[in-house]
């Protein structure tokens, strides 16, 4: 995902969580809309995550939030989330 962050203009990878079932990222992205970062992101990974299982078909399922953070402490927020309250909401989800 490093890769997907440095190639598509997104500034900075605060944050990523990759649990077993699906991930969490917190991205600086100036003048791209949350819905396209995502979208970005999920193709990137798709095409990598075919290399080494290319039989998959699909890798993603139709939800995930996205939202915007405009402020310093609502990024902090997120990034403590993602780094650290899901491990203490009881266990892997």
């Amino acid at each position: 995902m490093l890769g997907c962050a440095s190639s598509n203009a997104f500034r900075l990878l605060h944050a990523i969580n990759a649990r077993s079932n699906h991930v969490h990222v917190v991205v600086t992205a100036p003048n791209y809309k949350p819905d396209t970062v995502a979208r970005q992101f999920k193709a990137w990974c798709t095409r990598n995550l075919k290399t080494n299982h290319p039989e998959r078909k699909t890798f993603w399922s139709e939800g995930a939030s996205r939202r915007w953070i405009n402020q310093e402490d609502d990024l902090v927020n997120a990034v403590e989330y993602t780094t650290e309250a899901q491990d203490r909401k009881g266990g892997e989800e």
